[in-house]
Protein backbone atom coordinates (compact mmCIF):
# COMPACT_ATOMS: atom_id res chain seq x y z
CA UNK A 1 0.00 0.00 0.00
CA UNK A 2 2.58 2.66 -1.39
CA UNK A 3 0.77 4.35 -4.45
CA UNK A 4 0.95 7.89 -4.36
CA UNK A 5 -1.05 10.88 -6.63
CA UNK A 6 2.26 12.48 -7.74
CA UNK A 7 1.37 13.22 -11.59
CA UNK A 8 -1.42 16.33 -12.55
CA UNK A 9 -2.57 15.10 -15.80
CA UNK A 10 -6.06 17.39 -16.50
CA UNK A 11 -6.14 16.51 -20.75
CA UNK A 12 -9.61 14.86 -20.95
CA UNK A 13 -8.22 13.56 -24.41
CA UNK A 14 -5.10 12.46 -26.52
CA UNK A 15 -3.92 12.58 -29.94
CA UNK A 16 -2.91 9.64 -31.81
CA UNK A 17 0.40 8.68 -32.89
CA UNK A 18 -0.09 10.36 -36.65
CA UNK A 19 -1.78 13.48 -35.87
CA UNK A 20 -2.11 14.73 -39.61
CA UNK A 21 -5.95 14.54 -39.40
CA UNK A 22 -6.00 16.08 -36.04
CA UNK A 23 -8.36 13.68 -34.63
CA UNK A 24 -8.14 12.51 -30.82
CA UNK A 25 -9.21 9.77 -28.17
CA UNK A 26 -10.81 10.31 -24.83
CA UNK A 27 -8.57 9.58 -21.78
CA UNK A 28 -10.88 7.89 -20.07
CA UNK A 29 -10.87 6.48 -15.98
CA UNK A 30 -7.79 4.88 -16.97
CA UNK A 31 -5.32 8.47 -16.96
CA UNK A 32 -3.75 7.82 -13.65
CA UNK A 33 -4.70 10.70 -11.65
CA UNK A 34 -8.48 10.12 -12.13
CA UNK A 35 -8.16 6.91 -8.79
CA UNK A 36 -6.27 5.35 -6.78
CA UNK A 37 -5.19 1.47 -6.92
CA UNK A 38 -3.98 -0.67 -4.22
CA UNK A 39 -3.37 -4.45 -4.60
CA UNK A 40 -4.29 -7.17 -2.34
CA UNK A 41 -4.14 -10.80 -1.73
CA UNK A 42 -8.18 -12.13 -2.23
CA UNK A 43 -9.63 -14.25 0.12
CA UNK A 44 -12.05 -16.31 -2.00
CA UNK A 45 -13.07 -15.11 -5.69
CA UNK A 46 -13.40 -12.13 -6.53
CA UNK A 47 -14.94 -10.98 -10.06
CA UNK A 48 -14.14 -7.23 -11.80
CA UNK A 49 -16.41 -4.68 -10.36
CA UNK A 50 -17.42 -6.62 -7.09
CA UNK A 51 -17.62 -3.98 -3.83
CA UNK A 52 -14.41 -5.70 -1.75
CA UNK A 53 -13.63 -5.61 1.66
CA UNK A 54 -10.82 -5.87 3.98
CA UNK A 55 -11.24 -9.17 5.62
CA UNK A 56 -11.32 -8.88 9.06
CA UNK A 57 -11.16 -12.45 9.72
CA UNK A 58 -7.42 -12.24 9.31
CA UNK A 59 -6.18 -11.36 12.66
CA UNK A 60 -2.45 -12.51 12.72
CA UNK A 61 -0.22 -8.67 12.72
CA UNK A 62 -1.46 -6.58 9.91
CA UNK A 63 -3.12 -9.11 7.63
CA UNK A 64 -6.65 -7.78 7.83
CA UNK A 65 -5.12 -4.50 6.06
CA UNK A 66 -3.15 -6.85 3.36
CA UNK A 67 -6.05 -9.52 2.56
CA UNK A 68 -9.29 -8.48 0.41
CA UNK A 69 -13.01 -9.74 0.05
CA UNK A 70 -15.98 -10.05 -1.64
CA UNK A 71 -18.28 -7.44 0.67
CA UNK A 72 -21.14 -8.40 2.51
CA UNK A 73 -22.88 -6.05 4.85
CA UNK A 74 -24.61 -9.25 6.99
CA UNK A 75 -20.91 -10.64 7.82
CA UNK A 76 -19.14 -8.73 10.76
CA UNK A 77 -16.05 -9.78 9.15
CA UNK A 78 -16.95 -8.35 5.55
CA UNK A 79 -18.44 -4.99 6.25
CA UNK A 80 -15.22 -3.26 5.81
CA UNK A 81 -15.14 -1.78 2.20
CA UNK A 82 -12.89 -0.45 0.49
CA UNK A 83 -13.27 -0.29 -2.85
CA UNK A 84 -14.06 -2.16 -6.30
CA UNK A 85 -12.27 -4.64 -7.85
CA UNK A 86 -10.32 -3.98 -11.14
CA UNK A 87 -9.06 -7.37 -11.53
CA UNK A 88 -10.71 -11.02 -10.97
CA UNK A 89 -8.79 -13.02 -8.75
CA UNK A 90 -9.23 -16.48 -7.53
CA UNK A 91 -7.81 -17.51 -3.39
CA UNK A 92 -4.87 -16.23 -2.70
CA UNK A 93 -4.14 -14.36 -5.93
CA UNK A 94 -3.79 -10.47 -6.05
CA UNK A 95 -6.32 -8.48 -6.96
CA UNK A 96 -6.43 -4.52 -7.79
CA UNK A 97 -8.94 -2.66 -6.40
CA UNK A 98 -9.61 1.33 -6.71
CA UNK A 99 -9.94 2.45 -3.71
CA UNK A 100 -10.39 6.16 -4.73
CA UNK A 101 -11.16 7.77 -7.76
CA UNK A 102 -13.73 6.52 -10.91
CA UNK A 103 -14.27 3.38 -12.17
CA UNK A 104 -16.47 0.53 -12.71
CA UNK A 105 -18.07 -1.19 -9.83
CA UNK A 106 -21.10 -3.64 -9.24
CA UNK A 107 -24.66 -1.82 -8.08
CA UNK A 108 -28.19 -2.59 -7.49
CA UNK A 109 -31.24 -2.24 -9.78
CA UNK A 110 -32.78 1.49 -9.16
CA UNK A 111 -29.25 3.33 -9.29
CA UNK A 112 -30.01 6.75 -10.10
CA UNK A 113 -27.34 8.89 -11.22
CA UNK A 114 -25.94 10.68 -8.19
CA UNK A 115 -27.09 8.45 -5.35
CA UNK A 116 -24.59 8.00 -2.97
CA UNK A 117 -23.84 4.45 -2.43
CA UNK A 118 -23.33 1.88 0.30
CA UNK A 119 -21.92 -1.42 0.78
CA UNK A 120 -25.08 -4.49 0.11
CA UNK A 121 -25.08 -7.84 0.12
CA UNK A 122 -22.69 -10.08 -2.06
CA UNK A 123 -20.23 -7.32 -3.73
CA UNK A 124 -22.84 -5.08 -4.86
CA UNK A 125 -23.46 -1.40 -3.87
CA UNK A 126 -26.79 0.11 -3.34
CA UNK A 127 -28.57 3.65 -2.81
CA UNK A 128 -27.87 4.54 0.47
CA UNK A 129 -30.42 5.58 2.79
CA UNK A 130 -30.96 8.14 5.93
CA UNK A 131 -31.47 5.00 7.96
CA UNK A 132 -28.58 3.25 7.15
CA UNK A 133 -25.41 2.44 9.20
CA UNK A 134 -23.02 1.22 6.72
CA UNK A 135 -21.37 4.44 5.41
CA UNK A 136 -21.13 5.85 2.18
CA UNK A 137 -18.46 4.72 0.04
CA UNK A 138 -19.10 5.76 -3.55
CA UNK A 139 -21.36 8.20 -5.70
CA UNK A 140 -23.13 7.11 -8.94
CA UNK A 141 -22.00 8.30 -12.09
CA UNK A 142 -24.39 5.88 -14.27
CA UNK A 143 -27.92 4.25 -13.06
CA UNK A 144 -28.95 0.63 -13.39
CA UNK A 145 -32.43 -0.49 -14.35
CA UNK A 146 -31.32 -3.86 -16.15
CA UNK A 147 -33.54 -5.67 -13.04
CA UNK A 148 -30.30 -7.00 -11.64
CA UNK A 149 -27.24 -5.65 -10.64
CA UNK A 150 -24.78 -4.76 -12.80
CA UNK A 151 -21.07 -2.80 -13.99
CA UNK A 152 -22.11 1.25 -13.69
CA UNK A 153 -19.33 4.27 -13.33
CA UNK A 154 -19.39 5.15 -9.39
CA UNK A 155 -16.54 7.30 -7.72
CA UNK A 156 -14.85 6.30 -4.80
CA UNK A 157 -14.53 7.93 -1.89
CA UNK A 158 -11.69 6.88 0.45
CA UNK A 159 -12.41 4.89 3.08
CA UNK A 160 -8.42 4.32 4.01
Amino acid sequence: MATQNIIQYLETSAYFADQRDGSTTSVGVEAMNRRQVETFIASGAIAVGDAVSLDLSKTTGGDAMIYAIVGDDTTATKVACVGFALTAAADGETVDVCIAGICEGKVANGVAIGDRLRLDAAGVAEAYVNTDEMPIVAYAVDANSSGSAALATVIVIKQM
